[in-house]
């Protein structure tokens, strides 16, 4: 196609005025904007997608189970571990150490307040009773063993050197048995007997250890 030509202002004879000489006076005219031009063409706009919020993830029935137990064990953390500071009596036990008194208060409030022994004479054998490093705990089978397991799985927190019951020993690396001495008291059958460190341990016991 040919380009278009510019277009030419158009010239104009206008008549002389009265007082104007006689000379005819051209002036160009304006030219008028063109009638034929090609019209503009626009983009069209792409479609701005909306604002969506995001759909929450699913849940399986199993998972909220699974988070419902999870919070209901660690509630009952938080309360046993409260439980291990109560005002237990301590009268039975003398003029034990600090440490032997806190660590038998600890596994008093955890287990019912069993009856509690502390300093005593043994006749001529060894006992750490005398010098007040040692507890006795009277109980039966079942809950004698969540003592002394509670007591060995706390050792070094509690700073128990170690633990008799049942006619065995331990020293924190598994049961011993022991020699018969006669009577159930003698064996341990009756109770649980813990004997502690002569220094006071630096550590706090968890309940959560315990059965």
């Amino acid at each position: 196609m040919a380009a278009a030509l510019p277009a030419v202002p158009a010239l104009v004879a206008q008549a002389p005025s009265a007082t104007a000489p006689t000379a005819m006076v051209l002036q160009a005219a304006t030219p008028a904007p063109p009638t034929d031009a090609a019209p503009r063409m626009i983009a069209p706009l792409a479609p701005v997608p909306g604002d969506t919020a995001p759909e929450p993830p699913l849940l399986r029935v199993s998972d909220l189970v699974k988070a419902a137990g999870m919070a209901e064990a660690a509630q009952q953390r938080v309360e046993r571990e409260a439980a291990a500071h109560c005002a237990a009596d301590l009268d039975g036990l003398g003029a034990v150490k600090p440490w032997v008194r806190s660590g038998a208060r600890f596994l008093s409030c955890l287990y019912d307040e069993p009856t509690l022994h502390g300093v005593a004479s043994r006749g001529g054998n060894y006992s750490d009773h005398p010098s007040g490093h040692a507890v006795d705990l009277m109980t039966g089978r079942e809950r004698g063993d969540r003592i002394a397991g509670c007591a060995l799985a706390n050792q070094d927190e509690l700073g128990v050197d170690y633990v008799i019951w049942r006619q065995r020993v331990n020293y924190g690396d598994g049961w011993e048995p022991m020699s018969d001495r006669g009577g159930a008291t003698a064996n341990h059958f009756d109770h649980v007997h813990i004997s502690f460190e002569r220094s006071a341990p630096d550590g706090d016991p968890s309940a959560g250890l315990c059965d």
